[in-house]
């Protein structure tokens, strides 16, 4: 099992990733490409070139982890975008599915409540704890 939740944030770089390239190599393509912070605690995500290979990198407390999978067969999905950017972002639903086989044009997402966060408590008269 993977120990990413929908609590990350989740960049995918556009760009075909030599997977020979270690910590190192990845880092200077999130630093220098990606223009992002390796240790903001955001998991970046690079494919080959085949797309049978995934990489996953994350800062963790004290280290990076480094999470690899390659397929015997098939590849992964060519994740499509508007734009021409060096990242982009997905969510976790998306990530799994792309990890598991799933076409993403195929996924329909049923409508659920979200909570508004701003100023949700205060509208509804719900008394709430104040440093």
């Amino acid at each position: 099992m993977i120990p990413f939740t929908s609590g990350h944030q989740y960049f995918v770089y556009s760009g075909i990733t030599d997977f020979r390239k270690g910590y190192n190599g990845l880092l200077g393509i999130i630093r220098s490409v990606m223009e992002s912070n390796p240790v903001d605690g955001s998991v970046y995500v690079f494919f080959n070139k085949r797309r049978n290979q995934i990489r996953l990198l994350v800062y963790d407390t004290g280290g990076l982890v480094l999470l690899s999978k390659k397929l015997e067969q098939g590849t992964y999905e060519v994740i499509k975008t508007s734009g021409d950017s060096t990242k982009f972002t997905i969510n976790w639903t998306q990530l799994t599915c792309v990890l598991q086989g799933i076409k993403l044009r195929s996924i329909r997402y049923r409508k659920r409540y979200k909570i508004v966060e701003n100023n949700f408590a205060e509208s509804r008269n719900i008394p709430t704890l104040r440093e």
